[in-house]
């Protein structure tokens, strides 16, 4: 006998003498009256010291066992899941195998009850985790109503029922023993479904440590964590498996018929199995009279006009949300695009959010992007826009964007002699705890969503200051296209003709970094007419004006490899802003013009005087300006291997790497990168200078850039 077939023998033994009135008790309590207390452990015990001594005990006892099982102990199982089901790849994990307890929570439908069905399915029977069976007891069958209390002594007597075991209590206390007794040597998956709290569970929960007891719950799990642990929230699908379950319900026939109406009815749904399974059935009832059956549902969906039994769901689901976060589920609406961050919810909600968020996140109102970002999900923005209910609504809004716009602000006046043009006056916030510019980039799809949104409302004073302000974020981060959009909202309320041309050559400017030189040529025409209607073009901070307009539209030239007319604008720059400049004392500006125009020179082989311009670049450029410090050095390396001395350049080109990450700046990777190969190419190494110049190239080309041009002319003909 091995001793896990003799483990599992002497279980059934015990199971038997404690749940039973058959021989096998009969057999054993004869043998061990007055010896052994009424105990499993102590049985157990004693069962295995007979074993031991006794062999003729031990044939005896597989005789009357083998007699017994057939019309005693059961297995019972729970039906498999019938509808189609996607893997629930995470809490599939932790409970696969698990043994102890563990609860398992969220909102009606959304698929606990098929997961246990699934789980049940492939962890029962023989060679299992769970061989003696599993059972799913519905509670809400043994009360007299919702919140009622449980019918324990029903409840366990179901359980010792369907497992086989005859009733032999008398009294309550009796038959806890027993259930207890009976549940304790299993191995067993046994499932509470639809519980209220985990105080309700008590004494229905047997000591048995083989077996797994599962609560599932659509209520807050907190009570639970402590006798239940761990709590396995489930939410949305995984990314991906939303188009598993819609192609397991329609056929992946169907939805190559609208890949598109795909995509959009995937929004729509947020990964949420309930309404996945209504979209499903709602395409095939459709599919028969439309080509584009998905997109139809997707608009139907959009327009709140879905089924009736989803919106139904959504709106008991809002409608008993505890006050604060009905409150929260209602300010949320407020926010302009589709996503937020845990942030944007403080702000909106004018104090800490973190609970009221956790219960929205535990309905699967509020859902989870790929990316971490939170996204209210559609219909629970329809829920809320059918109550009627908009209180708070507009003062959130307002109180988000002049939050939005005091940050961006307070993050720009870090640079105190940067150049501006806008109105720098905002509330003051301390409350920044990331480091300014990585939280201005991270925000800016809701700095984009924010700025149409005020331009709609009319916050247009907010909205000229996030346009002034979010001016360092595309200097530092590759966020250009969402700046560009930004910019359009605030030139479109501007009348001022300073503060006009200093947006619209912006624009230009990050037109022409996107490679939109056409448009981008329109807005310097436009910069330079609100320049001539500036009443007093003479002052300072007029003249600084212009040749920054004049940096803009040389950048505008270098992009397209017009480098005479790129080295003209610079030079223009760099005399006003000489002009502007006291001797002795560094000029943002002068530092800047000097920079510029010594790296367009290196471009046109008049490395020597790039070198003069680049000391006065330096002497204008303050140490602890590293952004500007690494691009003075990087326009050095250049003039460097230009000029013959590629193990110079070679040997400073790091440290360029290096204070450019230091000032977190991404901007200069691509020039960088090229310099090197540039360098390695005058040092005699054309192997590394192309694999510099290749991993630049291929960027390039997927951005569609026209430098991507002279790479290739480079990767194959050198320099």
């Amino acid at each position: 006998m091995s001793e896990e077939w003799r483990a599992e023998f002497v279980k059934q033994c015990v199971a038997m003498a404690f749940t039973a009135t058959g021989k096998v008790a009969d057999y054993l309590w004869k043998r061990f009256t007055g010896r052994v207390r009424a105990s499993p452990a102590e049985l157990e015990r004693a069962v295995r010291r007979l074993l031991d001594e006794d062999p003729e005990a031990a044939r005896e006892l597989r005789e009357l066992l083998a007699g017994e099982l057939p019309s005693g102990l059961s297995k019972p199982r729970i039906v498999a899941h019938s509808g189609p089901f996607v893997d629930r790849h995470e809490a599939w994990r932790q409970l696969a195998g698990r043994t102890g307890t563990a609860v398992l929570s969220g909102p009606p439908g959304i698929g606990k009850t098929a997961l246990i069905r699934q789980l049940a399915t492939e962890t029962t029977g023989a060679g299992g985790a769970y061989p003696d069976g599993a059972l799913l007891v519905d509670l809400d069958r043994f009360r007299d109503g919702p919140g009622m209390p449980l019918a324990r002594a029903r409840i366990m007597t179901y359980v010792l029922s369907r497992l086989g075991i005859a009733i032999v209590a008398a009294t309550t206390e009796e038959l806890a023993a027993q259930y207890e007794a009976a549940l304790e040597p299993l191995r067993l998956l046994l499932v509470f479904d639809q519980a209220e709290s985990a105080e309700e569970l008590h004494g229905l929960v047997p000591p048995a440590p083989m077996s797994l007891i599962l609560a599932l719950t659509c209520g807050p799990a907190e009570d639970f964590v402590f006798d239940f642990a761990p709590h396995i929230p489930l939410g949305q699908l995984e990314p991906g498996t939303d188009r598993q379950l819609l192609e397991a319900i329609c056929g992946a026939e169907l939805l190559a018929r609208d890949p598109q109406g795909v995509e959009a009815l995937l929004a729509q749904c947020d990964r949420v199995p309930p309404l996945l399974v209504a979209a499903g059935e709602a395409v095939r009832q459709r599919a028969g009279f439309t080509p584009q059956p998905f997109a139809v549902v997707a608009k139907e969906f959009a327009n709140g006009a879905g089924p009736d039994k989803v919106s139904q769901a959504y709106d008991e689901l809002v409608a008993g949300l505890g006050p604060e976060a009905g409150e929260l589920c209602r300010l949320l609406t407020a926010i302009p695009g589709p996503s937020f961050t845990p942030e944007t919810a403080n702000v909106l909600f004018g104090r800490e959010s973190g609970k009221a968020l956790a219960e929205l996140h535990a309905h699967v109102l509020v859902t989870a992007d790929p990316d971490g970002w939170l996204r209210l999900g559609s219909q629970a923005r329809q829920a809320v826009s059918r109550t009627g209910n908009t209180t708070g609504t507009d003062a959130a809004f307002a109180r988000l964007l002049r939050s939005y716009t005091a940050r961006a602000v307070q993050a720009d006046l870090r640079k105190p002699d940067r150049f501006r043009v806008y109105d720098t006056t905002v509330p003051v916030s301390t409350d920044v705890v990331v480091p300014e510019v990585d939280w201005l980039a991270a925000e800016m799809p809701v700095f984009r969503a924010l700025a149409v949104a005020a331009y709609q409302r009319g916050f247009h004073d907010e909205l000229k200051q996030l346009c002034g302000a979010l001016e360092i974020v595309p200097l530092h981060r590759n966020v250009h296209r969402e700046f560009e959009e930004i910019l359009r909202c605030g030139i479109a309320v501007t009348t001022d003709p300073a503060l006009l041309a200093r947006m619209v050559s912006q624009h230009g400017r990050v037109l022409s970094l996107l490679g939109e030189f056409a448009l981008a040529a329109q807005d310097f025409d436009r910069a330079a007419e609100q320049l001539r209607r500036i009443p007093d073009p003479g002052t300072a901070r007029h003249r600084q004006l212009a040749a920054s307009v004049e940096e803009f539209r040389g950048l505008f030239h270098r992009e397209q490899g017009q480098l005479a007319e790129a080295a003209e604008r610079y030079h223009r720059a760099l005399l006003l802003t000489r002009e502007l400049s006291i001797p002795g004392i560094p000029h943002r500006g002068r530092g800047l013009s000097a920079r510029m125009l010594a790296n367009v020179l290196v471009g046109l082989r008049r490395a020597p005087e790039a070198l003069g311009l680049l000391r006065e670049a330096e002497e204008n450029t303050k140490d602890d300006d590293t952004r500007n410090v690494a691009q003075v050095w990087l326009v050095r390396a250049k003039a460097f291997a230009e000029t013959g001395q590629a193990a110079e350049a070679l040997g400073l080109l790091p440290e360029v790497w290096r204070l450019a990450n230091q000032a977190r700046s991404d901007q200069y990777d691509l020039e960088i990168g090229e310099a090197l190969g540039d360098a390695a190419w005058r040092a005699g190494d054309p192997a590394q200078a192309r694999q510099y110049w290749s991993g630049v190239w291929r960027r390039y080309q997927l951005s569609r850039h026209p430098r991507a041009a002279r790479l290739y002319h480079k990767l194959y003909y050198g320099i």
